[in-house]
This record gives C-alpha cells, structure tokens and sequence, in this order.
C-alpha cells in the first residue's frame, strides 16, 4: 500500500494533465517572445541585434591570371584567396574601391562591404645576429668581400720560431725526466748487471 502522500501527489499531478490538455497545449514560443520576467513593455518589438561581420579584407595581389583578394572567415579562422570571375568560391567579389581601399562581397546573399585591414606592428624583442668568433683563414676572402687577407711576414716567422722554441723546451724536459727515452732503440746503452 503507497502511503497517502504519494497518493495525492500521484493525483494532482493527473489533475494538472488534464487541466493542462483540456486547455490547449502551452505556446512556448509566446513564452519565448514575452518572458515573464522581461520588464513591461519589452517584447517582439525590439530589433534583433545586429549580425557581427565575420569576414576580413586582408590584402591584395596581382598577377598574371588577374587580381586576387586575401579575405580572411574570422568564425571558422581561415583565409583564402578570392579572385573576380570565380563562380565556385563561396565569397563572390562584387567590386574593388581602391580609392577607399574597401571590396564588396556576396556571401550566402549577402553583401558586404569590407575594409582594408591595417597590420599593426609591435615592439618585441630586439633580435641580435651571432657572430662566431672565428679568425680569418689566410689566403681565404673576406665575408664583407674585401679580397685576400693581408700577410705580415715577420708575423708568420716570429709565430713558428716560437712553436718550434717550445717544441724544443718540451723535448728537453722530457729528456730530463727520462733519459734515455729520446734517442734511438740502438743508442740506448745496455744496463749494467
């Protein structure tokens, strides 16, 4: 057995389906159009707000086959190149005021006059070139095309008299530590027993 709440729940949810189907079914798009919660006055009679433009005119290029126009769908975010005498495009150019710098489009059958956008450019971080720190090979060209490299000659000589000076004051050293290991296998002397 339901208790009796449950019964009389049960009834005057019956209830109010009758009553609702005995009066017709609710307009909900009445309900829609004047919400209850709107102030007074405010119906069907204000204008639907105005359709935000989702294309851009970006750019224009001419070539050989004719000009081409870069307009840019901000709602599906791509671009494409629209030419004149296309009829397959789904954005058909009606006209180009270069004066104005604007283009009139049809899409969907609608026309649309859109605007050159202009690019704005900011400041970022300055962007330094590197330089490898290397020394010019002689005899090679310059990278800025100044020809050969000029050659000090004293320059050269004083630079290999002192590699071989220090070639020599190794070996010295070496000789000293070790006697014996600089000279050839047969000069070394037999050891004594």
């Amino acid at each position: 057995m339901k208790p009796l709440a449950l019964q009389l729940f049960g009834a005057a949810c019956a209830f109010a389906v009758g009553a609702g189907a005995a009066r017709g079914a609710v307009d909900l798009q009445n309900l829609v159009d004047r919400s209850p919660f709107a102030p007074p006055g405010h119906g069907a009679e204000v204008a639907p707000p105005p359709e935000q433009a989702t294309l851009e005119f970006r750019g224009m290029v001419t070539d050989e086959s004719g000009t081409a126009y870069s307009v840019f769908d901000t709602s599906t975010n791509k671009g494409r190149w629209v030419r004149a005498d296309d009829p397959n495009s789904p954005i058909r150019v009606r006209g180009y005021d270069a004066e104005n710098a604007t283009l009139e489009v049809e899409q969907n059958g609608r026309l649309q006059k859109l605007t050159l956008k202009r690019a704005t450019i900011q400041a970022g971080q300055p962007i330094t070139a590197m330089v490898p720190n290397v020394a010019p090979v002689p005899g090679a060209p310059r990278p800025n095309g100044g020809g050969e490299v000029r050659r000090d000659a004293g320059a050269d000589a004083r630079r290999l008299e002192a590699v071989a000076a220090e070639v020599r004051r190794r070996r010295a050293l070496r000789n000293a530590a070790n006697p014996g290991a600089g000279q050839p296998p047969g000069a070394v002397a037999p050891a004594t027993q």
